[in-house]
């Protein structure tokens, strides 16, 4: 995961399967006020079927920063 933020405390990061399913990334927290995140997230998406489109779903929990998202790569 390689998204530029402020504050990356304020953002909710989730992987959405084919079917729909979310599966919770990361959660916002207000002690984590570093900048960007950049690093690897494992989760147990045995159930889910790797065909199909998979997204990434970030929020910003608060409205006066700004960020982007430079890239996410999915590894089965």
């Amino acid at each position: 995961m390689d998204i530029t933020h402020t504050y990356r405390g304020d953002l909710v990061i989730d992987l959405v399967a084919p079917d729909g399913s979310a599966y919770r990334l990361k959660s916002a927290s207000g002690s984590d006020s570093a900048d960007d995140v950049r690093t690897t997230y494992t989760v147990d998406a045995s159930a889910e079927s790797a065909n199909g489109t998979w997204k990434v779903r970030v929020r910003d929990t608060a409205a006066w920063d700004t960020g982007r998202l430079n890239g996410w790569q999915l590894t089965f």
